[in-house]
């Protein structure tokens, strides 16, 4: 079967996701194995618990084999294994397969042009030519294959040419640390290319701000062991830095802070209001005529009225033979 959508989206990083809603997806259907729709709030929360648990504990796993034990290495090159202390397990096996893949790429052609070289690779079993721009100085590489833009891990033909220069190791700007074993040490909002890490919100300052109270903390520690004279200098320090800085600057609201993740302001004026009231209850029918009404009412059948004891169109609720009787029943408590 041949896959077309990966086609459109080539020069998007997307981590090795064919669709963007792949992700999604693997999350519900790992969340359906301990759930069901017919579970209470508490049911559900506890289950959702132990899949948390779960993903937990296998992550620790994982973490636990990447971080104390190497991957089977094969050609026993120099890149292989550094590839293999770098990288996690699972990574490693894919760049490994790129790494044994190379054996079917042969040299189609060469263009030198100062430090800038063009490699045209053959590549035997995708049946294919590709390109390959590669910079001695820098060690910038692309290749038209587009691997490493889609998936970011290096392709066969790139590794190729980094054998073919004698490179020993992966270039750092090429290691990407979402791939690397220390990945999971650092908080997500201080990991490149991480979208928390471009947000303005506040979690790097939270962050920075844990660290300093870390240090603070630290500091009472060994000041309050040593002489009066220390913690004085230690409170005077902080008071002197409080008032270099100034104390203008205030906490931002909710609002603002809203304002300042969406990167818009609040507009005084309010140009969306909300709808008027409608009737909404049922659907809305037209007003019949009052010849149309007769004629709608004459075809209904009749039934007996409790009231008159005759077959007509209303009953003991609305007769007008009860109304006619209780005004008559009034007139006559007046006159007597």
């Amino acid at each position: 079967m041949h896959l077309w959508i990966p086609a459109y989206f080539r020069d998007m990083p997307m981590g090795g996701l064919l669709r963007t809603t792949q992700r999604s997806e693997s999350a519900n259907s790992f969340y359906k194995r301990y759930e069901n729709k017919f579970g209470t709030l508490v049911e559900f929360w506890m289950r959702f618990e132990t899949a948390m648990e779960q993903q937990r504990y296998s992550q620790k796993c994982l973490d636990k084999d990447s971080e104390h034990s190497l991957p089977v290495t094969v050609a026993m090159s120099n890149i292989e294994l550094h590839a293999a202390s770098v990288y996690t397990h699972k990574v490693f096996y894919d760049v490994q397969l790129e790494l044994k893949s190379t054996s079917s790429c042969g040299l189609a052609g060469l263009t030198k042009n100062g430090d800038m070289r063009l490699y045209d690779i053959d590549d035997e079993l995708r049946l294919n030519t590709f390109q390959v721009s590669y910079t001695t100085t820098t060690k910038l590489v692309t290749c038209s294959c587009k691997l490493f833009e889609s998936k970011g891990l290096l392709c066969r033909h790139i590794f190729w040419v980094f054998s073919a220069n004698l490179l020993k190791s992966i270039p750092e700007h090429y290691i990407l640390p979402r791939w690397c074993k220390v990945s999971y040490r650092n908080p997500l909002s201080v990991l490149p290319g991480n979208i928390i890490a471009d947000c303005d919100f506040g979690d790097i300052i939270k962050s920075e701000i844990s660290t300093v109270w870390s240090e603070f903390y630290a500091t009472i520690g060994v000041v309050k062991t040593l002489s009066i004279d220390h913690i004085k200098a230690l409170a005077a320090s902080l008071k002197t830095f409080r008032e270099e800085i100034g104390t203008t600057s205030e906490a931002l609201s909710k609002d603002k802070e809203i304002e300042q993740l969406l990167g818009c302001t609040n507009s005084s004026e309010v140009t969306i209001l909300p709808p008027r009231f409608l009737k909404n209850k049922g659907s809305g029918k037209r007003l019949l005529s009052n010849r149309k009404d007769s004629i709608a009412k004459a075809q209904k059948p009749k039934r007996l009225c409790a009231c008159c004891k005759q077959m007509a169109n209303h009953d003991k609720r609305n007769c007008p033979q009860k109304e006619t009787d209780i005004h008559t029943n009034d007139v006559f408590s007046l006159t007597f």
